[in-house]
């Protein structure tokens, strides 16, 4: 056999198989809208206003199995819940952990996505998200058609058929067409046929969604059927938001700007608190809650400072609660009863980036703790696994654009300025247990929920040693280590974590945890 018969075998060989390997795919016509037919004598006939066009689409779709990020396992020395319970009282917590989570789960208001897959090469078009109705509304199923059709059930005249179903509302037609069959208007579920691929589109214009199940935020999976494809038209249900918006008044400083205290027993730290805000920020109210014991409690009420009695040793976070909620200023600023205002310090910025930005809080820097002025978090583990690793290093996440030294962080100070509206939302948690001692904990009630930022660049005065009841306020302030392992066990189990551990950032192999 010579060299060229040689060839021509090859060549004829390869035809053959890739002749058989297209045979093994679709041959579909596409009828494109918005083009006009060009054909010639034998062609396959387009209505009019089509285009007859090829499309190749596998018969066969295989899953490719490819490997995906996997969640990093918990790998936790800090503080876990077998630490604190036999064995048998950590089955009947986790029992009671578990309906605890469903509940939560059930009113949760912050709906997560809906995964929503979009088949490849498919005929139908519609929204994939974007879709919103009110409870007990309407809403028009805008852009829902069929781009393409099969070439032999048009010229056959084969009945075209979509199908639409939904679980928490009803289908109405704004308009009927001519020559197209309807059956299951005002139902769940509705069928529409005919023989012509325009009428179908045209009717396709008028669906209109009404929802018939109340649920303040909620989604409904409409699936749209045609021709063996299905489409998933997730409409997203959710009751008008009212906002909550606050009069500047004159759009001063102490217009916009509460300043929340909770204090026990260090009155000449307090004092000296309240002086440096009337310094710096003359007219701005303060409000300070105290749980003082009576035989040590003096006031401090005056103009512009509003001081709350509580029961004795009620607790921390119980005090920011109370603070918070005599708060009717658009933002307010907690700060402890050791802090004051120094000459440099910028509150004023604050201001500047809650009103610029949609940050939710922002917090300041210690003196001479400016390496400490923020934390992030490491969160490794599965949903019902989590680990928290609070790390020093990295820090903080990106610079803030417009506002230098400022960055996205996780954990801040106990010096920081908030949007009043949304920190209502989270709270402060006044359990017992956080009640001599707390907070990472109103960080992690945020976590996910507001958007925090620390600044390195504006500095306040700490008075960690106070005045000549420190030593008195020290035997009530030192929590001990029944105390501590309270705290430690109910954070476990309040935000469902399988371990905390704080990681100081001073060693990538030692970690010190929270004792």
């Amino acid at each position: 056999m010579s060299r060229d018969q040689r060839s021509r075998l090859f060549r004829s060989a390869l035809l053959f198989f890739v002749g058989c390997f297209c045979g093994n795919y679709w041959v579909k016509l596409n009828l494109t809208a918005d083009s006009v037919a060009k054909r010639e004598a034998g062609d396959v006939q387009a209505p009019p206003g089509y285009e007859v066009k090829t499309i190749l689409r596998s018969l066969h779709r295989e899953q490719e199995d490819i490997p995906a990020e996997k969640e990093i396992p918990c790998k936790c020395g800090g503080q876990r819940p077998s630490h604190y319970m036999a064995p048998w009282q950590l089955a009947n917590k986790q029992k009671e952990q578990k309906a605890s989570l469903e509940r939560f789960e059930k009113r949760r208001i912050d709906l997560r996505d809906v995964y929503n897959q979009v088949q490849g090469s498919s005929p139908i078009s519609y929204p994939a998200h974007g879709v919103y109705c009110r409870p007990m509304r309407t809403v028009q199923l805008k852009g829902v058609r069929i781009d393409w059709f099969d070439a032999s059930a048009v010229q056959g005249q084969t009945q075209l058929t979509v199908q639409l179903n939904g679980e928490k509302g009803v289908f109405d037609l704004a308009n009927s067409v001519d020559y197209v069959a309807v059956d299951g208007d005002g139902t769940a579920q509705l069928t529409i046929r005919t023989t012509n691929p325009s009428l179908l589109n045209r009717q396709l214009q008028y669906i209109v969604y009404r929802n018939t199940h109340y649920d303040a935020n909620t989604f409904d999976l409409v699936k749209l059927q045609y021709s063996g494809f299905i489409a998933t038209i997730p409409i997203h249900i959710q009751q008008v938001q009212l906002p909550w918006l606050y009069d500047q008044k004159g759009g001063k400083f102490q217009d916009r700007v509460t300043v929340v205290v909770k204090t026990f027993f260090r009155y000449s730290n307090l004092k000296r608190l309240i002086a440096s805000i009337h310094e710096h920020y003359p007219g701005t109210r303060m409000v300070i809650a105290d749980d003082t014991p009576s035989k040590l409690f003096t006031s401090v009420q005056a103009t512009n400072v509003d001081q709350f009695r509580m029961p004795e040793n009620i607790g921390y976070f119980a005090g920011r609660n109370l603070g918070l909620s005599q708060v009717a200023t658009e933002y307010f600023l907690y700060t402890d009863d050791d802090h004051y205002i120094r000459n440099e310090s910028r509150l004023h910025m604050f201001v500047s980036l809650l009103d610029k930005t949609n940050f939710h809080l922002v917090s300041a820097t210690y003196e001479k703790r400016e390496s400490k002025f923020s934390s992030t978090l490491d969160v490794t583990g599965g949903e019902n696994q989590i680990c928290l690793l609070q790390r020093y290093e990295p820090n903080h996440f990106h610079e803030i654009p417009g506002f230098p030294g400022c960055y996205a962080n996780e954990i801040c100070q106990n010096f920081f300025m908030a949007s009043t509206n949304e920190m209502k939302s989270i709270g402060f948690d006044p359990d017992q247990a956080l009640a001599r001692i707390g907070h990472e904990e109103i960080f992690l009630s945020a976590l996910g929920r507001l958007r925090t930022a620390a600044c390195r660049n504006n500095v306040i005065g700490h008075n960690r040693k106070g005045g000549p009841e420190f030593k008195d306020y020290g035997k009530f302030r030192n929590p001990g280590e029944k105390s501590e392992a309270l705290r430690f066990k109910y954070n476990l189990f309040k935000h469902n974590l399988a371990c905390t551990q704080i990681d100081w950032g001073m060693n990538t192999t030692k970690t010190k945890t929270k004792k």
